[in-house]
């Protein structure tokens, strides 16, 4: 149970169909990136970059029905990090789209987090044995998309595995634009994943997310994850610088 000093929950939802594509890169590439405080978090000397793909679904902000966003899909590329002379581990956004301005402008006043607007249209198809899911957004003229097929059943990963490390995340950290770096607590139980027997990333990297992250179309993803989904409830920032 969460301390009665928490801060208060801002939104609760229903986090569904997660795709998790991520690659192994030099921890020297992303630190420079990342907002005063944090650090890549490392396992077997290697930082990490993830492409999330994920819906929102039953939104309610300060528990009340969101206004016009009661299914917000997003995708964003997440660094793993961990805060400098701290144990609290979580991720910190380099871009996040989203089909809906509010939510943007919401993401980028409360939680300093780099957020754009774009076309953006999720599909999903499910059978018996395996899901399939794909990402679609519009950005830079093109269409960029990221797509997973999974098998079922789900399985819940086992403690100290790649799936464990990259997904039990409890923070969310972003910089304001007055230099001060913020975090919010974000809670949801262990997710089972699917085995991924498929994905397909078309992704303009450099386009899309800038010149420097360009390397990432060289690269192959170490990890690709699929979940079903989990509830999600993020709470109110907390100003770290």
């Amino acid at each position: 149970m969460a301390p009665s000093s928490s801060p208060p929950r801002i939104l609760e939802a229903q986090a569904r169909h997660r795709v998790v594509v991520s690659y192994a890169v030099d921890p020297d590439r992303v630190a420079p990136h990342l907002p005063s405080g944090l650090t890549p978090d490392i396992r077997n000397g290697r930082a990490f970059v993830s492409l999330v793909g994920v819906e929102l679904v039953r939104v309610r902000v300060l528990g009340l029905p969101g206004p016009g966003f009661r299914r917000v899909p997003a995708v964003e590329l997440q660094v793993p990090v961990q805060e400098v002379g701290a144990s609290r581990r979580g991720t910190t956004t380099v871009q996040a789209f989203v089909p809906r301005r509010l939510v943007a402008w919401g993401a980028r006043l409360l939680y300093g987090e780099s957020v754009s607007v774009a076309s953006m249209q999720p599909v999903w198809k499910e059978q018996a044995d395996s899901i399939q899911l794909t990402y679609r957004f519009d950005w830079a003229g093109r269409e960029q998309r990221v797509r997973a097929v999974g098998t079922k059943p789900p399985v819940t990963p086992a403690p100290e595995t790649p799936a464990s490390f990259l997904l039990d995340r409890d923070w969310r950290f972003g910089a304001r634009t007055n230099g001060s770096v913020v975090r919010a607590r974000s809670e949801r139980p262990v997710e089972p994943i699917y085995r991924v027997r498929e994905h397909h990333v078309t992704i303009q990297w450099a386009s899309v997310y800038g010149k420097e992250w360009g390397f990432l179309s060289e690269v192959d993803p170490v990890a690709v994850l699929l979940t079903p989904g989990a509830p999600l409830t993020l709470h109110w920032r907390e100003v770290v610088t």
